[in-house]
């Protein structure tokens, strides 16, 4: 049986390959030596799949200091991705990499020679050589190195640069929807990238320039759990008393996101429109990010019929269950933009995007496609205009069908709960390969 290194360290992807069907499938296959980095809060304590074949293993980052200050002289000077409406939102915003003004004018001159492809070489160079590495590849002898994004993140950017180094291939296997995009200069270029649909595979090929050879699509693993057989709910209305909400109202999912300061002012406009009347009276059901502050958005918890639901950083196998029966009973699902979006069209549930002028995400690069096929109603949060589209969907839901439809094909192109095996298998073609 051949050894397989895998690389985890964000709370979405400890979720993602640990707690669902992902990490059973690898260590059926091979045998997986697993990389955590235990300085993280969320990787403390957390009971993950155990099998023989799974060997657990606190990494620490070696070359954090160099990889950090890679991530903002990369924004600095890489201009190749200004073309992208994504990176030019973040430039004006300056709070995504932490541009250094200084940097960008004397690098201005020499920008079509400063490209990603330049830095990922001069970090191959600069990267310290690791003995503890070394000692791991010495052991276990891997055929791969497994990371969840192609080095968007410092502990996967360090094991992209270190199996290159010391020519072990690499693949990226769970880039989330946005990330080649938003993070678009931390992009390194793994040897192989397996994308989770045909616009991600697009975006690796035609913005990040991956041999069209050896990108592959396996569907996202991630929503394996809506066609799982295994995963039955409660009736929608046990589940929704269970939430302390009443059956006899439609319900509107609001996701929030990580740390946007204006959604509680929406929240009290939207509340504000049911409580005066302007739509027929719902049920909130209030989803809280994973990785926002806890007791965020707290206090709508002590009003009449708001619910008010903050998950774990990292979800568990119940977790992605109770998300499911969340979807499934809500009628509307409202949002600033968030991957729920495609969750909730998935499942043929009306979402609404209301429009935030300082911050228009709604127009970047990854979600803009959702926007302009009309599968999202995007609306601004003018009451009157909110309120016109909350009652258009709750008379009728069937509004968009056809439009989310063809979303939901393109960006779910396998239905069948199959994408982690199919993710594993093709490992085992990589590795055949090399």
């Amino acid at each position: 049986m051949k050894t397989v290194f895998l690389f985890v360290d964000k709370p979405v992807f400890l979720g993602d390959l640990l707690n669902t069907g992902y990490i059973k499938c690898l260590a059926d296959k091979y045998k997986v030596v697993l990389f955590l980095n235990r300085s993280g809060v969320w990787a403390k304590n957390l009971n993950f799949f155990q099998s023989p074949n799974i060997t657990y293993i606190d990494w620490k980052i070696e070359n954090a200091k160099l990889l950090g200050m890679m991530k903002f002289v990369r924004f600095s000077c890489i201009r190749e991705f200004d073309y992208l409406k994504t990176t030019q939102y973040y430039r004006k915003r300056r709070d995504q990499d932490s541009e250094n003004t200084f940097l960008m004018v004397i690098s201005k001159p020499f920008s079509k020679l400063l490209t990603n492809k330049f830095f990922y070489k001069l970090e191959l160079l600069l990267i310290k050589k690791s003995r503890l590495f070394i000692s791991y590849v010495e052991k276990y002898k891997p055929s791969l190195v497994i990371v969840a994004t192609p080095g968007l993140n410092t502990m996967e950017a360090e094991a992209v640069l270190l199996a290159k180094k010391y020519g072990i291939k690499s693949v990226s296997m769970d880039c989330n929807w946005d990330g080649l995009e938003t993070r678009v200069t931390r992009v390194r270029p793994t040897d192989y990238f397996i994308a989770w649909h045909e616009p991600m595979k697009k975006e690796a090929i035609n913005i990040h320039h991956f041999d069209p050879t050896k990108v592959f699509v396996s569907g996202p693993i991630r929503f394996d759990y809506h066609f799982s057989n295994d995963n039955t709910i409660e009736t929608r209305e046990n589940f929704l008393r269970s939430k302390k909400l009443d059956p006899a109202n439609k319900i509107i999912l609001y996701s929030t996101q990580k740390g946007h300061l204006f959604e509680e002012s929406f929240l009290n406009k939207l509340i504000s429109l049911r409580d005066n009347g302007s739509v027929p009276y719902f049920n909130i059901f209030i989803r809280v990010h994973p990785v926002a502050k806890p007791n965020r958005f707290k206090e709508f918890s002590q009003l009449d019929n708001v619910y008010v639901e903050k998950p774990p950083e990292v979800l568990t196998s119940y977790d992605f269950v109770n998300l499911m029966a969340t979807l499934r009973c809500c009628d509307l699902n409202i949002n600033y933009s968030s991957t729920l979006s495609l969750e909730a069209i998935l499942l043929d549930k009306p979402v609404i995007n209301y429009i935030e002028p300082n911050m228009p995400i709604y127009d970047y690069d990854h979600y803009r496609p959702l926007v302009e096929a009309k599968a999202v109603k995007l609306v601004s949060s003018n009451p009157a205009d909110l309120a016109k589209a909350i009652n258009e969907y709750l008379n009728n839901p069937s509004l968009d069908r056809e439009n989310r439809k063809k979303i939901a094909d393109k960006y779910f192109p396998f239905r069948d709960g199959l994408c982690s095996k199919r993710s594993a298998d093709f490992l085992e073609d990589i590795i055949n390969k090399n």
